[in-house]
């Protein structure tokens, strides 16, 4: 590339949309989706291996069907169960399942190994700076 065709939101782009691609296809084998992973790894996580629904749609950045949508689909798998909180009825919780922890421990090492190809050409200190680039980036626009 001679001369660059766009800034630094063009590359960030294009490295989440390869990212997610990659993510994406080694989830497949395990029946999963790279937002459903991510419910699984926040669950995984919490304390308990619960969160209430309010708090996954704050994490996820998400609408509430969205999330609602989301758990319903990983319900149906066995991964997690939505329940009543004991103290406040109106209060949904989503717990991971045996199966979900199984699950997410297996999906932890496809995450690890995607982002190990994505940084693959980078050095040790690369990789570091790179992190460390990328914290305050998300810091300034969060």
């Amino acid at each position: 590339m001679d001369k660059p065709i766009a800034g630094y939101g063009w590359f960030f782009k294009r490295i989440d949309n390869a990212l997610e691609k990659e993510a994406n296809s080694n989830l497949q084998a395990l029946n999963l989706t790279m937002q459903q992973n991510r419910a699984l790894i926040l669950l995984a996580h919490a304390e308990a291996f619960t969160l209430s629904l309010k708090s996954l749609e704050e994490r996820f950045g998400a609408a509430q069907s969205t999330v609602a949508g989301l758990v319903s689909r990983l319900e149906k798998k066995g991964l997690v169960e939505a329940l009543s909180d004991p103290s406040d009825k109106r209060v949904k919780l989503v717990r991971l399942t045996a199966e979900g922890a199984r699950l997410h421990s297996i999906s932890h090492q496809k995450v690890v190994d995607s982002e190990e190809h994505l940084t693959s050409l980078l050095t040790e200190d690369e990789k570091q700076t790179l992190l460390d680039c990328l914290k305050k980036v998300y810091e300034a626009v969060k």
